[in-house]
C-alpha cells in the first residue's frame, strides 16, 4: 500500500512537470488560488451606462476567455432606491446574478450575502495599492476584498464663467472663505426689504429643499472637519459644519427655496456656483450645449488637510452565484487599467467624456480633461457615508432634510438636529 501511494504521488508530480501546469490549471483546487480556468456562464447587472459600452468590454472578456457566456441586464428602469431594495431583499435568497454593480455605501451592510474575492485575484494589500483609499475603506473588511469600483466619482465645483468675468474674477476659489466672498458678490437681488427677490444666486447651498445633492455638501464639509458619518455626527464639528451650510441661506441669503432645482438653475444661468458629482455634468451640457463654465476641485476648509466627498458604484459577487470563479475573473478583466481605458474610450463615442477612472495608475491618462481631471485631484483624500445622494439610501438623506429643515425652521439647534437623525429621531415639528 505504502509503494501505491508513492506511485501515484509520482505520477501526480510528474504530470505537473510534464505540462508545466501548476495548482491554479487546477479546475477545483485552482478556484482557491485565484487562477482556475474560468468556463460556464455570468450574468451581469448593470446601471446606466450605454449597452454598446459594456458589451464592447464583454466581447473583449469572451475574446480572451471563450469558454464563458456573459449575459448582461441593464436595470436602468429601476430608480436607485428600488434597486437597492432588490438588491438587499433578495441578498438572502437567489438573485440570480452572478455579477452585481452595488454602490460603495452599501458593501459593508450586504457583506454576509456576498462572495469576497479569493485572494490570489485581489489581495487587500494589492487592492489598495491600484484604488484610492476610499476604495477599500468601502469594500476591503476583515482583510478580504467585496466589491471593486467599476468608475471613481465625487463631488466638483462648477462655476460660470461669464458670471465670473462680470466681476472680474479668474479662478475658482480653493477655500471656503474666498467662496463665501464670491457667493455674496455674484448674487444679484432686485427689491428691498420683504420685497428683496433673488434675481440671480452667487451659490446653490444653505437649505436642502431644492439641491439635490445637499447631504453630498454636507457630507464634503462633515469630512473637512473630521467628522465620520454616521459615528460621530452628533458632535460640535459636525453641528458646526451644519451652521456654516445654513449660514449661506439664514445669513447671507444667497439661495432660497423660490428659485429652481440647483442643477436646473445652473443650466439656466441663474445661478453661478453649485456642487455635483461628475456624472451630472452631462445633464447640464445636455440641458444648455452654450453654457460657459468650468469645473474645479472642491474648496478645502484646511489647506494642510485636504478631503473630499466620494460617490461610485462597485462590481460584486453575490453568495448565491452559481459561478463565483468565472464571476470573479471577469471582474478582475474588467477593471483593469486596459479595460478601464477601453470603458472610458467607447463611452466616450456617445457622450462628451466617459466616467472618471478608478485605478490611481491612470489619472495622469486625463490630467488634461476640463470635466473629468478636477474629481480625481481630490480623490486621494476622498471620504464616504450613507447619506450620498442618488445612491439609494433615500431614507438616510430625508432624514438629514429634516434635521436641515429643523435648523432653518428654528425648531431646535444643529448639534441636537444631528442627534436626532443618528438616532433615528423623527425630528420636531414645531418650537413650542
Amino acid at each position: 500500500m505504502k509503494y501505491k501511494l508513492l506511485t501515484i504521488a509520482l505520477l501526480f508530480v510528474m504530470s505537473f512537470t510534464l505540462t508545466a501546469c501548476t495548482l491554479q490549471d487546477l479546475p477545483v483546487v485552482g478556484q482557491y488560488f485565484g487562477g482556475g480556468k474560468a468556463s460556464g456562464s455570468i450574468t451581469f447587472w448593470g446601471l446606466w451606462e450605454n449597452r454598446d459600452v459594456v458589451n464592447a468590454l464583454i466581447n473583449n472578456y469572451q475574446n480572451a476567455n471563450p469558454n464563458v457566456t456573459v449575459t448582461y441586464e441593464d436595470r436602468s428602469i429601476l430608480n436607485p432606491n428600488d434597486y437597492r431594495e432588490r438588491i438587499f431583499a433578495r441578498a438572502e435568497e437567489n438573485l440570480g446574478v452572478d455579477v452585481v454593480l452595488i454602490h460603495n455605501t452599501w458593501v459593508s451592510s450586504l457583506k454576509d450575502s456576498l462572495t469576497p474575492a479569493p485572494s490570489g485575484v485581489f489581495s487587500a494589500q494589492d487592492y489598495s495599492s491600484a484604488f484610492y483609499p476610499v476604495a477599500s475603506d468601502s469594500a476591503v473588511l476583515e482583510g478580504k476584498v467585496y466589491a471593486v469600483p467599476f468608475y471613481y466619482d465625487g463631488l466638483v465645483l462648477l462655476y460660470n464663467k461669464d458670471h465670473f468675468d462680470e466681476i472680474g474674477q479668474i479662478e475658482p476659489p480653493t477655500s471656503w472663505e474666498e467662496f463665501r466672498r464670491l457667493a455674496l458678490r455674484l448674487t444679484i437681488r432686485s427689491g428691498e426689504g420683504e420685497d428683496m427677490e433673488i434675481v440671480r444666486s452667487g451659490a446653490a447651498i444653505g437649505n436642502a429643499d431644492n439641491i439635490e445633492h445637499f447631504s453630498d455638501l454636507l457630507g464634503l464639509m462633515f469630512s473637512q472637519t473630521g467628522v465620520t458619518v454616521p459615528a460621530n455626527v452628533d458632535t460640535t464639528a459636525a453641528a458646526e459644519a451644519l451652521d456654516f451650510y445654513t449660514t449661506f441661506y439664514k445669513t447671507d441669503q444667497i439661495w432660497d427655496e423660490t428659485m429652481p432645482e440647483a442643477n436646473t438653475a445652473f443650466a439656466q444661468n441663474k445661478v453661478s456656483m453649485i456642487f455635483v458629482p461628475s456624472w451630472r455634468i452631462l445633464d447640464i451640457l445636455e440641458a444648455n450645449p452654450t453654457l460657459n463654465f468650468g469645473v474645479a476641485p472642491v474648496p478645502q476648509a484646511l489647506p494642510n488637510k485636504p478631503a473630499s466627498w466620494a460617490s461610485f458604484w462597485m462590481l460584486a459577487v453575490p453568495a448565491t452565484s452559481k459561478n463565483p470563479t468565472a464571476a470573479w475573473d471577469f471582474i478582475k478583466f474588467i477593471t483593469s487599467e486596459e479595460q478601464e481605458l477601453a470603458l472610458f474610450s467607447e463611452a466616450s463615442k456617445f457622450r462628451p467624456f466617459g466616467a472618471p477612472y478608478a485605478r490611481t495608475s491612470l489619472a495622469a491618462q486625463i490630467a488634461n480633461d476640463p470635466f473629468v481631471s478636477p474629481v480625481l485631484e481630490t480623490a486621494p483624500n476622498a471620504k464616504s457615508g450613507y447619506i450620498t445622494a442618488r445612491s439609494g439610501n433615500d431614507n438616510a438623506v430625508k432624514a438629514l432634510k429634516d434635521a436641515v429643515n429643523a435648523v432653518l425652521n428654528k425648531y431646535t439647534d444643529s448639534q441636537t438636529a444631528l442627534k436626532n437623525f443618528k438616532e433615528g429621531k423623527a425630528q420636531p415639528t414645531s418650537n413650542k
